[in-house]
């Protein structure tokens, strides 16, 4: 995992103990928190010859002057803008930076201490990806030269992207050969079918492996589940009814890699009170293709339902903790709070039992449209167009060969506005490691 950064970019944090106001030292109508001047922040041996890069609008190649064209606000946060000489950083300036020669030549910051800041025992504090790597007290004017090492950055996270890209692929591999074995449909989907997309790899920050089968595929695995990995192997099936203890996570059902630990967040609700035996065990998720209706007004109501009742379930973990919501609107969070009040007094195996009735409504009604049964809860009401899928088709996925829907790209285009383009910097972070926010 050398490249991770290669690919997902560096989050360059300049941090200044104190800055100059020229306006309020009474000495110009200048009212900006000025820092030091930085003429170049980039690789010591540059590799990309361009400083924009055009499917990630997000980042530079390195910062360099005279600029050239326009200011990237996506990429630079709080530098005062380009003048002749520099940028002027304020208190606390960022800049995304991506370029192969940064990991294999070290991060060069080339900046001009001016007079004003003399005397105030300033300290500049750069960071690379919340990791400080160098400390330095500014007495004396002048243009300074730091040469920075940057190789060590984020170790642990790159050993656990190693591990967990390892187990999801061991994972997908061997679904794909019980669903080869069988006949089974299934098809590659989400942020695993970006990856294979756009990095013919899992996205190099991706910690999770997303498939989807069509509700026939789907039931016919649940009957060869136990005949393929019922025993105390590496690999555990486990359906979302099986948490132990009347407990309740989500609607998802999971082959589990058994055979190695990693920390890893997502059985955290219901640590405590459900099983244990998967704690810090990384799951491949499958999502189940139910039949839409193709009047809208039903589906609305029949998902609707759907997300309801996951409400009344959310009663049935370990804890619910109201903090997990407070990015959430006020009209969400109230009903989170009503339904895990009314869920409490009801059993949740009536509570499942009402979900298994309502999402397979027109299990034998056919139309245009597929929906994720047990997807995210915000994206259950969403529509697939069945004739996206088909038979599929196989594309790479690094050195293994997985199923992905025959119209990818359409699929992709219901999720991403442009799947083409990276996310912002602050995406590109794992979404299961204990560091991680966890799940709704």
């Amino acid at each position: 995992m050398q490249c991770l950064y290669d690919e997902q970019g560096y989050e360059i944090e300049i941090k200044l103990s104190k800055t100059y106001n020229p306006k309020q030292a009474g000495e110009s109508a200048d009212a900006r928190d000025l820092g030091v001047l930085v003429s170049y922040l980039g690789a010591v041996e540059p590799e990309h010859a361009s400083v924009t890069w055009d499917t990630d609008r997000y980042v530079l190649s390195r910062l360099e002057f005279p600029y050239l064209g326009e200011w990237n606000y996506h990429a630079l946060r709080d530098f005062w803008g380009a003048e002749e000489n520099g940028t002027w950083t304020s208190s606390c300036s960022i800049a995304c930076l991506k370029d192969p020669g940064i990991y294999k030549s070290g991060l060069k910051l080339v900046y001009y201490v001016p007079q004003f800041l003399i005397g105030l025992h300033a300290i500049m504090q750069i960071s690379v990806n919340g990791e400080t790597v160098k400390e330095i007290v500014l007495n004396a004017e002048g243009v300074y030269t730091e040469t920075m090492d940057v190789t060590h950055v984020g170790e642990e996270e790159k050993q656990y992207l190693e591990r967990a890209h390892r187990i999801l692929k061991t994972l997908l591999q061997e679904f794909d050969r019980v669903c080869r074995k069988y006949g089974l449909h299934y098809y590659l989907i989400c942020g695993s079918l970006l990856g294979a997309v756009r990095h013919k790899d899992l996205i190099p920050w991706d910690d999770d492996v997303d498939v989807a089968m069509p509700r026939k595929d789907f039931d016919l695995l649940l009957k060869y589940a136990e005949e393929e990995w019922g025993g105390n192997g590496e690999i555990l099936f486990l359906n979302y009814n099986q948490m132990g203890n009347h407990a309740f996570l989500d609607y998802m059902t999971r082959i589990v890699y058994m055979k190695e630990e990693i920390p890893v967040n997502i059985f955290r609700k219901i640590k405590g009170k459900g099983r244990s035996d998967v704690d810090n065990h990384l799951p491949m998720d499958i999502y189940v293709l139910d039949n839409a209706s193709d009047n809208r007004v039903l589906h609305n109501m029949q998902t609707q339902l759907i997300r309801g009742l996951y409400g009344l379930a959310m009663a049935h973990r370990a804890y619910v903790n109201p903090d997990d919501y407070t990015n959430r609107d006020e009209r969400t969070q109230g009903i989170v709070r009503v339904l895990t009040r009314i869920g409490r007094h009801i059993p949740l195996s009536w509570i499942l039992g009402c979900y298994e009735w309502v999402r397979k409504w027109n299990k034998n009604k056919a139309g245009e449209d597929y929906f994720e049964s047990n997807g995210f809860i915000y994206c259950i009401p969403w529509r697939f167009k069945r004739e996206w899928f088909g038979e599929g088709v196989r594309l790479p996925l690094g050195e293994i060969m997985v199923n992905v829907p025959r119209n990818y790209e359409a699929f992709l285009a219901v999720h991403y506005e442009d799947y083409r383009q990276y996310p912002p910097m602050h995406l590109r972070k794992p979404t299961h490691s204990v560091e991680a926010s966890g799940i709704f």
